[in-house]
């Protein structure tokens, strides 16, 4: 450990003869950042911050420990960052762009509705042509993460007039989903049904023995005369397990929903990669 503070150290005095006290920190991180050594870049960027708060270069070294620290999948770290570096930004194209790498990190971190507002306060600034269409394709890819197909086709129009586009979005809405509520009224009349209807054969299988197993139990106890245990049987594992039923029923027709809008979500952002190309 000691030897590798005195080799930082020289490291540190060698920069020193190339660039000037106030430049290192800043070229050290650039070049720890190139090399994927983006603990090293954050502590460089934040050592230049510390010992100048006021250089007009504070919003440039913020910004770039938020894109480091977003490398790392450190989403909290990455937007406070990214925040500070834009209330550090004066320029208005800068801090457009810098606001834009704010609302991708939000997207990325699944906090779409937060994206989609950073992205309107853009549209609001009446941003360059390039800054616009940019912020109005993210503002698509945001709702198409959230399965929000007509508004991601009305921002992505702003972006591009595609009319092949219509098509995949014609799809994704009449893509097959199944009822939550049929599920559960298939599997309350027949434990089980609910999940075959939602393409979940085999847990709806598990469910018809299991069910119909404690169902025969509890009948042949009260036939039997054991009736504390059809009791037993009737209250603490047919009707937990039979509750239990539909309810995962309901869930099975709501993973169901979820896959094919994800699917066609993928088919669309897939179709907008090569469009781009």
């Amino acid at each position: 450990m000691l030897i590798k503070r005195i080799a930082f150290s020289l490291l540190l005095i060698l920069c020193g003869f190339t660039a000037s006290a106030d430049e290192t920190p800043l070229s050290l991180g650039a070049h720890f950042f190139s090399l994927g050594n983006y603990d090293a870049a954050i502590t460089e960027y934040k050592r230049f911050i510390f010992f100048h708060p006021d250089d007009a270069r504070a919003g440039e070294a913020y910004h770039n420990i938020g894109i480091a620290y977003r490398e790392q999948q450190m989403w909290g770290e990455a937007v406070a960052a990214m925040r500070i570096a834009i209330q550090h930004t004066a320029d208005k194209t800068t801090k457009t762009e810098r606001q834009l790498e704010l609302a991708v990190t939000l997207i990325a971190s699944k906090n779409y509705d937060m994206g989609v507002l950073e992205l309107i306060k853009v549209t609001m600034r009446n941003p360059s042509e390039a800054q616009n269409r940019r912020a109005m394709f993210l503002q698509g890819v945001a709702h198409l993460y959230q399965f929000r197909w007509q508004e991601a086709r009305t921002a992505l129009k702003n972006y591009t007039d595609d009319a092949t586009l219509d098509t995949h979005f014609e799809a994704a809405l009449k893509a097959p989903r199944k009822s939550m509520r049929l599920a559960k009224i298939l599997s309350i009349i027949l434990p089980g049904a609910g999940q075959v209807y939602a393409g979940n054969w085999r847990d709806g299988f598990n469910a018809f023995v299991l069910n119909s197993a404690l169902g025969f139990a509890t009948v042949d106890a009260a036939l039997d005369g054991h009736y504390m245990d059809a009791v037993l049987w009737a209250t603490a594992l047919f009707l937990r397990y039979y509750q239990g039923n539909y309810y995962r029923a309901e869930k099975a027709a709501a993973a169901f929903n979820a896959r094919t809008s994800r699917l066609a979500a993928e088919n669309i952002l897939s179709y907008l990669r090569k469009a781009l190309d």
